[in-house]
């Protein structure tokens, strides 16, 4: 099914929640509302379940405006971050709730409920846990009885609410990865809220990045990590190094240091470069102007990487460097050496891009 939010507006007093929020999602994505807290996504995904009214706008489920409809008739399944499953029924129960509380006209038999929920524990792989109670579950397995209770339903639309930010690193990796897998089998149109960066590159294939009741960037998740049209982006999805100064003829100066900035080819007297930590380069001698001295001032062993914490010479600031473990043994270099940095890769904004 796809969704159009056409013009969405929301406020709390006067706190406006929503300014006014445009996208089309086609049918069949697995779409990730990513921001910091506040940002309204989770704000746009109730208005989405029809939890809460809008101010303004229109919701369109495949062209037909459901703005005034109620949640029941959406056909939506919502999974909450903190599973919202009913203690005192078993699993076998939770998954069938929906589908025995359907008006008798439209209600399966028992046999048929059965077979669906044996069919969705199955896909969940927990068909050996269905007399089990939640309480006997781990918070993954719980999550994954929510999942497979949403879907018992068969909704044109799958709502997720931070759906794995109440588990452990590891168990929200696995259950990211198989996230993924039930969506390409059930191709049900899915968003799901999340302030992990790291979930929303994983997961999704389109990412709608959000801030202070705004749209920042639509895009896959390449598209936004590469290409970020704001500050605020770029610095939301990864750490990053900053590199001030005034553009000059396709460069970047900060005294002697200057480095390229092709894609900036007008002058400003304030500019900001920001650079990966991955894409700074630490040589041993001095090269050209497009290196600034820095202090080794911490390493960090991080399995197959190394994490450099630098300080530059010629101003009080810090730098990240972020290399592969051959690299540094390459370098040999160690905490208190200088060395020579120089930005690989840089993405150059002006004043005006700081205030979108």
């Amino acid at each position: 099914m796809s969704i159009q939010i056409q013009h969405v507006t929301k406020s709390f007093g006067t706190f406006q929640a929503l300014k006014d929020i445009s996208i089309d999602i086609e049918s069949g994505e697995l779409i990730a509302l990513l921001g910091p807290s506040g940002s309204g996504k989770t704000t746009l995904l109730r208005i989405l379940a029809g939890l809460e009214g809008l101010d303004g706008g229109r919701i369109l489920f495949d062209g037909e405006d459901i703005t005034n409809v109620s949640p029941k008739e959406r056909k939506i399944g919502f999974v909450f971050q903190h599973y919202a499953l009913f203690r005192h029924m078993t699993v076998f129960d939770n998954v069938a709730y929906g589908l025995k509380v359907r008006p008798r006209k439209i209600r399966p038999s028992k046999e048929e409920i059965a077979k669906k929920v044996h069919e969705l524990l199955s896909l969940v792989k927990l068909e050996n846990f269905h007399d089990r109670y939640p309480s006997q579950l781990s918070g993954g397995q719980r999550q994954r009885v929510a999942l497979a209770r949403a879907l018992a339903v068969e909704p044109k639309v799958l709502l997720l609410d931070e759906p794995f930010g109440a588990l452990d690193a590891k168990v929200r990796k696995e259950l990211r990865r198989w996230l993924r897998k039930l969506h390409d089998e059930f191709n049900v149109t899915s968003i799901f809220v999340t302030h992990d960066q790291e979930e929303a590159l994983d997961v999704a294939n389109r990412i709608i990045v959000m801030n202070q009741g705004k749209i920042e960037q639509v895009g896959t998740p390449e598209e936004v990590y590469d290409n970020p049209k704001s500050p605020f982006v770029y610095d939301f999805l990864g750490n990053v190094n900053i590199f001030k100064g005034r553009l000059q003829n396709g460069k970047l100066k900060q005294g002697l240091f200057e480095i390229n900035a092709p894609h900036a080819l007008n002058s400003y007297e304030e500019a900001i470069g920001y650079v990966r930590p991955h894409d700074i380069q630490i040589e041993k001698e001095k090269v050209n102007n497009e290196t600034v001295a820095a202090k080794i001032m911490y390493i960090h062993v991080v399995g197959p990487t190394v994490q450099i914490e630098l300080k530059r010479q010629d101003v009080d600031e810090y730098l990240e460097a972020e290399l592969t473990k051959e690299q540094y043994k390459t370098l040999n270099i160690q905490k208190g050496d200088i060395v020579y940095v120089r930005p690989k890769q840089l993405k150059v904004f002006i004043p005006e891009d700081f205030s979108i």
